[in-house]
């Protein structure tokens, strides 16, 4: 049995990957969305999706979601067959970024829309910024999190695993796919992790930022599907 794992990122849920996974995966599949809300580390996330799902994973994750996928490879090499990382990053804490995810958690427990607006704008590209649909429908997705649950999540990533120590040891191959114009997850950042594991390579997709699942998901889904070809890699 495969199972085609989806983890969206902070703030986000099924909506993330919901196109993407549609278009790639054949009639039949069995899918399952993670749920990232409920667990206060990342190591929880990553426990949580294996105890739900059955047999071999392939795993999709975009940004925070990414370092649940590479905790879930570290917790249950045996079961992963393949991982595709959107907009993902697998370092530890860096300097600074306690003060600046607390000012995140002041400011979405003040006012969980107006974060919402502040925040969407910094994390797409120029060509994304000009199509209010998609600038709303993100936006709106945002303003669905509770302050609770975005507060929950940071703390998670605080309290992260520096999963640059493990990833040698995952030898499943990996797709890294980032935006041109992310500035959190850069080219230069993913090409890093991939020479740290045994099977990767990276792609850029242009046009886009840190979204990339929301921005080109139909890129995106043939930058994977193309990929799977290549790996020969199934989802049934």
């Amino acid at each position: 049995m495969m199972t085609l794992v989806t983890i969206p990122g902070i703030m986000s849920d099924a909506r993330t990957w919901g196109p993407v996974a549609q278009a790639m995966a054949p009639p039949g599949s069995t899918i399952h969305v993670a749920n990232t809300s409920l667990d206060a580390t990342i190591e929880g996330m990553a426990a949580r999706a294996l105890a739900e799902t059955d047999g071999n994973l392939i795993v999709v994750a975009h940004s925070m979601g990414g370092r649940v996928a590479l905790e879930m490879g570290r917790q249950a090499p045996d079961r992963l067959r393949a991982m595709v990382l959107a907009n993902t990053n697998a370092e530890g804490l860096g300097d600074h970024e306690i003060a600046h995810r607390e000012a995140r958690i002041a400011e979405a427990n003040a006012d969980m829309a107006a974060y919402a607006r502040g925040w969407v704008p910094k994390v797409i590209s120029a060509a994304s910024k000009r199509k209010p649909q998609l600038v709303a429908s993100i936006i709106k997705m945002v303003e669905d999190c509770t302050p609770e649950v975005q507060e929950r999540q940071n703390r998670a990533l605080i309290a992260r695993p520096d999963a640059t120590r493990y990833l040698r040891q995952l030898s499943f191959p990996v797709l890294l796919v980032t935006g041109s114009e992310d500035y959190l997850s850069s080219r230069a950042s993913n090409d890093e992790i991939a020479k740290r594991l045994k099977d990767a390579e990276v792609r850029v997709i242009d046009d886009a930022s840190h979204l990339l699942p929301f921005e080109q998901p139909q890129e995106l889904s043939q930058t994977i599907l193309l990929w799977f070809a290549r790996k020969d890699i199934k989802l049934t």
